[in-house]
């Protein structure tokens, strides 16, 4: 007898940077009531990414006593979604500096985390101190943007803060001079700071 096996479904996932699905064959039919028939599948998602009605592969097999006694035509595909993986980025940092009058901080991104290895996916960053002031563990607040081609496959949670300090600043005062003066029997000098 031929038949043609339909039913089998594939659950949706959330984005895992692979193309594996998982299949369901509970309520798979083509073949009579009763017969010892059965039949197992593995799926294939047409891409990893994020997507609705993503069209999934499907290689079935069967088993079963009854087996020889039908013509098999296979389903050939079914659909399901991948949905976004929520990420939190972590691990950016920023610079010590020396104080300069300004709130900017360096910041750096080598050690950011959060996404699935190997995915095309960057983070950029720029941070600001809490203040101008010198100061440990001074907060520094970040803004983040991100770029590649799995970027769509998150939701992504910025890192919200970092840490850094600000040291003071050396520095040299010149261009103080004293006034001439006649002579008063004193030691005492006239200042002029004008020029400092």
């Amino acid at each position: 007898k031929a038949i043609t096996v339909s039913g089998i479904t594939a659950s949706g996932k959330v984005y895992d940077a692979k193309t594996n699905a998982t299949t369901d064959v509970t309520n798979a039919t083509g073949w009579i009531a009763g017969d010892s028939f059965s039949v197992s599948a593995t799926g294939l998602f047409d891409t990893k990414n994020v997507g609705t009605n993503k069209t999934v592969t499907l290689t079935s097999s069967y088993s079963g006593d009854d087996k020889g006694n039908y013509t098999i035509s296979d389903q050939a595909t079914t659909t399901a979604n991948i949905t976004a993986k929520p990420i939190t980025i972590a691990g950016i940092t920023a610079s010590d500096k020396v104080y300069d009058a300004k709130t900017n901080a360096t910041t750096d991104v080598t050690n950011a985390t959060g996404w699935i290895a190997g995915d095309s996916f960057s983070v950029s960053a720029t941070g600001l101190f809490d203040t101008k002031n010198v100061g440990t563990n001074k907060t520094v607040t970040l803004t983040s943007s991100y770029s590649g081609d799995d970027k769509g496959n998150y939701t992504i949670s910025d890192q919200a803060t970092t840490t850094a300090n600000i040291t003071a600043k050396p520095i040299t005062i010149a261009g103080i001079t004293a006034s001439d003066k006649v002579y008063d029997a004193k030691t005492n000098a006239t200042t002029d700071v004008t020029n400092a």
